[in-house]
């Protein structure tokens, strides 16, 4: 008797092709999970500025009046764009404030936000 000990060729290619579709899988993970993580913390930046920009508004930059308000400023190594409008509201106490931050690299919005600011 002759038998021959090993695997066929039609097993290692089988056995090479679970492994790249594995391989493949495991990498598409990796790759998505980065992109997301590099996405939260550019929205939780954008936030901090825009927190940041309220408290701002709120104790020694007050708007008194309906408004525009532009400006680009450097936070986390990054450079950042906030675009601000006020508008009047039917209490005059009172300005509506709508807030967007960009990503000047992107160009992109990234975060929005809306609300009111007492004017006294």
């Amino acid at each position: 008797m002759n038998k021959k000990s090993g695997f066929s060729l039609f097993e290692v290619t089988v056995a090479l092709f679970i492994l790249s579709v594995s391989v493949i899988a495991v990498y598409q993970t990796i790759s998505s999970s980065t992109l997301s993580v590099y996405s939260l913390e550019n929205r939780t930046l954008a936030r901090e500025i825009a927190n940041n920009r309220i408290a701002l508004l709120n104790t020694i930059e007050k708007p008194l009046k309906p408004d525009v308000r532009k400006n680009e400023i450097t936070f986390f190594g990054k450079t950042w764009r906030y675009e601000e409008e006020y508008f009047q509201t039917p209490m005059t106490s009172y300005l509506e404030f709508s807030m967007k931050i960009y990503l000047i690299e992107s160009n992109q919005l990234i975060y929005e936000t809306r609300g009111f600011l007492n004017k006294e």
